[in-house]
């Protein structure tokens, strides 16, 4: 069995790369599952539905020009969408190294966490924003 380690992710967020300050992401491409069951049926009939995609990013806050609260912190604000890129590597975009790639908004940013001694963590959520969906380019 061939396993895969992450330890070289790429984020990318309204152009700005914020991988050197996050230490955990996912990458989300969900469905709906509409319920089609009819009168008389023995067992239910699901069909897919609307498709809804997000991913989310855990980050060493930094408060520094170009870092994680000057390129969020005007984000969560904004009804604009903005692209989000994450990538499994830093590498190019390739087969095997294909991109999470959507236009999103940002839903969720909270500014400053953590205790006396550790460090600022703070998490992010871009939720899809437009109808292409997540998609996965390899070029």
């Amino acid at each position: 069995m061939s396993a895969f380690t992450l330890t070289d992710a790429l984020i990318i967020i309204n152009g700005v790369t914020l991988s050197d300050h996050a230490n955990e992401v996912t990458v989300e491409d969900n469905r709906d599952a509409p319920d089609f069951t009819a009168f008389g049926a023995t067992s239910k009939a699901v069909g897919k539905g609307l498709g809804d995609a997000s991913i989310k990013v855990k980050m060493f806050q930094d408060f520094a020009s170009g870092k994680t609260h000057a390129t969020l912190q005007p984000l969560i604000g904004s009804t604009t969408g903005v692209v989000i890129e994450v990538r499994a590597t830093s590498a190019a975009r390739s087969a095997t190294n294909p991109a999470a790639l959507m236009t999103g908004l940002l839903f969720n940013y909270n500014m400053l966490a953590g205790g006396i001694g550790s460090p600022s963590m703070i998490d992010a959520e871009v939720k899809n924003a437009s109808q292409s969906g997540m998609t996965y380019p390899t070029a």
